[in-house]
């Protein structure tokens, strides 16, 4: 399972894309030497939507790390209780990142919230260079299962999109579209291994 970190070009991708190749891959957070790894199984994508931090591509001290560059971690607490963990993507001052919402392999991780608590992320590793394999990075993974796109979760603005996406039958989802579920399977199954690099 271990393995090197993925590097800066995987990242410098358009944000949906990005969200689809992060599923399968591993997330990788080290305390003290320790190494723990849960498999990414459900992910939201917010660029400068009317629900992301980058809305209207305004740019603040607080989200200046969501403008680039690719391939770090952007950290921020919400409603004065959790913290979240977003993969920042996009070419540089195109803002775009990737919110990480469910995790295999590691109890109690489904749900961005109860996942950064699991794994002690917090605003220490908010600008987080996720490439050099130090606190906080990710590796190459794979993924079988059928790719659930549907809408995100647990905001007002921009509703609509459907721009979370998730692997069928991951007990890490934090919640299933069970009415998305049946259009997802009934598609194209996507094998391609998690992690490959963007094509040119």
């Amino acid at each position: 399972m271990s393995g090197r970190p993925l590097g800066r070009r995987f990242y410098t991708r358009p944000t949906l894309d990005l969200a689809r190749a992060l599923l399968g891959t591993w997330l990788c957070r080290e305390i003290e030497g320790h190494v723990q790894r849960g498999r990414i199984v459900e992910v939201e994508a917010y660029t400068h939507d009317a629900a992301a931090h980058a809305r209207d591509r305004r740019r603040t001290p607080r989200n200046a790390v969501v403008f680039g560059p690719a391939g770090h971690a952007y950290v921020y607490f919400t409603y004065g209780m959790h913290h979240c963990v977003n993969v920042v993507g996009e070419r540089d001052g195109e803002p775009g990142a990737v919110l990480i919402r469910g995790l295999d392999g590691i109890p109690g991780a489904n749900g961005p919230g109860r996942l950064c608590r699991v794994l002690s992320i917090d605003r220490a590793l908010d600008g987080a260079d996720l490439t050099t394999g130090q606190r906080l990075w990710i590796e190459r993974g794979r993924h079988r299962e059928p790719i659930v796109q549907t809408t995100r979760i647990g905001i007002r603005h921009a509703a609509e999109l459907p721009w979370r996406f998730y692997l069928a039958g991951s007990p890490g989802v934090s919640r299933r579209d069970r009415a998305a579920e049946p259009l997802s399977a009934a598609s194209r199954r996507d094998s391609a291994p998690a992690g490959a690099q963007p094509r040119r």
